[in-house]
């Protein structure tokens, strides 16, 4: 995984940060990973306040500031490459429908928040084991930098609305029926932050798939589709808050279920009372810096992060997760609500081992499901390991930091009954331009 994080330092002139500090937005962040910790760099500045300016795909985060025509254009132009993308292997296959959505912008379902508010950044703070005061406690925050509590910044996907018409009928048949039915998880996407959200907040959300491509699966036995998708959030001052990567890999279901790789190699872990005292002594002295800032100067390559812990994972997490961010596109439903969401997608149910409909989804829950699809027990989601990731670095960098970068990848399932162990050490520290540099 690969974060970047700021540390005290000076603020660009006329960056899209440093409008934000004007608007009393002031922000300081780290980044770091969960899972597998590939690489992370952190922008860190010296002595004051902290500067990011983000260029993604040769398009200023700043450019496109106040500028809704100009993001539309930017989507209209990747729709005309995606016309121009070299035939797939196979014409007919549902990859080739996948890649006729190309640069269209999606309307989303319905944010599980309309507005950032006070409450739902504390239960999403909450839902992945996180009570840090910063996103907690009015009155903790008003002493820090922020003059008051800002939301962790994961929290961003539970904001996603679109505002965009619904797809053409001619774009929609093209890619009807795409990978229906087809098992997906969440592998790996990227972060970028370019300013926090404040309770207060609205964001709007353009939403697109930016690549497809195929490729052979070890866990399914076969050929994989991994759909590349993109999310750029913008907030009600038409300024540019965060852009996100990420991509989901559709495995056959038969196929992996025949494979079976991961069943067949799969031990359940018995916990033994040395080894609860000891997930309880690292939950115990979790560390959080709060307010003791951390400088670029106090930072040296080598240096060792602290541990952290996130399990044994059970069912009740998962609860807990729904409790924080609702779910999403699915739109998954309690009785009536249910029944009419299977009305609306009929695909994404099957029947339970006692023969009632229910979810695809409970695979996070269900273990029966989960074996059915090549597992040997319910498993976590991609999103849950990335807010451990950023639990982790919110908690390192402290209420002087500011997460501007984050990526990881989900190589393997955790399984329920798993339990984590966060880890991460500074590679390098450099100066760039009026930044400093520090990579995790």
């Amino acid at each position: 995984m690969t974060a970047e994080r700021a540390l005290p330092g000076t603020t660009r002139p006329g960056s899209a940060l440093e409008e934000a500090i004007n608007h009393g937005h002031r922000q300081k962040e780290t980044l770091c990973g969960v899972g597998q910790l590939d690489e992370v760099e952190a922008f860190v500045e010296s002595a004051r306040d902290l500067v990011l300016c983000v260029d993604h795909d040769g398009v200023d985060a700043e450019s496109v500031t106040g500028e809704a025509d100009a993001v539309n254009r930017i989507h209209q132009h990747r729709r005309a490459e995606s016309l121009a993308l070299p035939a797939p292997i196979d014409p007919e296959t549902s990859q080739q429908r996948y890649r006729n959505r190309i640069g269209v912008l999606i309307p989303d379902a319905p944010p599980f928040n309309h507005e950032a508010h006070k409450d739902t950044i504390r239960h999403f703070a909450n839902c992945y084991g996180d009570d840090n005061p910063l996103f907690c406690d009015e009155a903790y925050g008003k002493n820090t930098r922020w003059g008051g509590i800002i939301a962790p910044p994961q929290y961003i996907i539970t904001l996603e609305r679109t505002t965009v018409p619904p797809i053409p009928p001619e774009v929609r048949k093209a890619g009807a029926g795409a990978l229906r039915g087809v098992p997906n998880y969440l592998s790996g996407g990227n972060y970028e932050w370019v300013r926090p959200i404040l309770p207060g907040d609205q964001i709007r959300m353009n939403y697109f798939i930016e690549n497809v491509e195929e490729k052979r699966s070890e866990f399914g036995g076969g050929k994989a589709a991994i759909i590349h998708h993109r999310k750029e959030y913008i907030n009600q001052r038409d300024e540019m808050v965060a852009i996100r990567r990420f991509y989901f890999f559709h495995v056959e279901r038969e196929a992996s279920e025949k494979t079976g790789k991961y069943t067949k190699t799969y031990e359940p872990t018995y916990y033994d009372d040395d080894y609860l005292a000891k997930i309880d002594e690292a939950y115990e002295n979790e560390f959080r810096r709060g307010a003791d800032t951390l400088y670029w100067e106090d930072v040296e390559p080598g240096m060792e992060m602290p541990t952290m812990v996130k399990g044994p994972l059970e069912t009740k997490d998962m609860v807990m997760w729904h409790m924080g961010i609702g779910f999403g596109i699915f739109r998954v439903g309690a009785y009536r609500m249910d029944y009419l969401n299977r009305k609306r997608i009929p695909a994404f149910y099957t029947k339970t081992e006692d023969g009632f409909w229910s979810p695809a989804q409970r695979v996070h829950w269900d273990d029966a499901r989960a074996k059915r699809v090549g597992n040997p027990r319910a498993y976590d989601y991609g999103n849950v390991r990335t807010s451990w990731i950023m639990h982790y670095l919110t908690n390192w960098v402290g209420d002087d930091g500011f997460v501007w970068k984050e990526s990881d990848q989900a190589r393997k399932f955790n399984y329920h009954g798993d339990t984590t162990w966060v880890k991460g050490k500074v590679t390098e520290k450099r100066r760039e331009d009026d930044l400093h540099v520090v990579e995790l």
